[in-house]
């Protein structure tokens, strides 16, 4: 992978997110590939096109480019109500998040897989004062501190690649969740970012029956917790995410 940006392409450009812009785009049309298939390219969308820059020409994944020099917060991005609808509908993109250094080179890049976008990492702006050219439009953050740390893959650590098929792997194993409702996603995710706080590579039904707390807190209308911790554990088995041992014993596969 060449981590330089095109240098020659900022001619004519003074402002500097109008610089970062081109150059990362043009980087990612060069270097990018599709996570959720094994296609090795992805096509840049026309100009303007809401919250979609690249689309796999294969399997027609689209993605989303954000890139920065330090890692922010959180990221701007469209229409909150938008957001919410896609999210909804399983139509969201994948957001590709592509750190650089000041001399013009990628540094870090890492996919937010679409399905582990839900309305609690979604906050919404306030909207466009009476004066905007869009008076009144409420646009949205992503909330990075809520996106669980299963849904972030790593494509390109402090200048050092990670192998394709293993980027790949940890990318598709997830994709079942977007034909999933947000409810549902949110049980599977939930129940996984609960399950990682445990700190374990091996763990037990008990050691999850213990959450019940953490998740009624979240669902505190439901009567049934237990039923869908167990109901959950086998939508992450069937994902490959954890392996069931027997009697009662599971265990994260990475």
């Amino acid at each position: 992978m060449d981590l330089a940006f095109n240098t020659s392409l900022l001619a004519g450009y003074k402002s500097a997110s109008q610089m970062a812009r081109r150059l990362t785009e043009d980087w990612m049309a060069r270097e990018g590939f599709c996570l959720a298939c094994d296609a090795d390219e992805l096509t840049p969308t026309r100009a303007n096109t809401p919250a979609n820059d690249f689309v796999c020409p294969r399997c027609a994944h689209r993605y989303e480019l954000k890139s920065f020099r330090t890692r922010p917060r959180k990221i701007n991005d469209g229409a909150y109500r938008t957001m919410l609808e896609k999210i909804e509908a399983g139509s969201a993109s994948s957001f590709l998040l592509l750190q650089y250094t000041p001399e013009w080179q990628a540094n870090t890049l890492s996919a937010i897989h679409s399905s582990f976008l839900l309305p609690r990492a979604i906050e919404q702006r306030n909207p466009l004062s009476p004066e905007a050219e869009r008076a009144g439009w409420v646009g949205c953050n992503i909330l990075l501190d809520k996106i669980p740390s299963d849904g972030e893959i790593a494509v390109l650590r402090q200048g050092d690649a990670v192998p394709v098929p293993l980027v790949r792997q940890r990318f598709q194993r997830f994709l079942p969740l977007a034909k999933k409702s947000s409810e549902s996603r949110g049980w599977t995710l939930l129940t996984l970012t609960l399950l990682r706080s445990l700190g374990l590579k091996d763990f037990e039904l008990a050691d999850a029956y213990r959450l019940q707390p953490e998740f009624a807190a979240v669902y505190p209308e439901n009567r049934h917790i237990r039923d869908k911790i167990r109901q959950q554990l086998q939508v992450l088995r069937d994902m490959g995410v954890v392996e069931f041992l027997g009697q009662g014993s599971y265990r994260f596969l990475d």
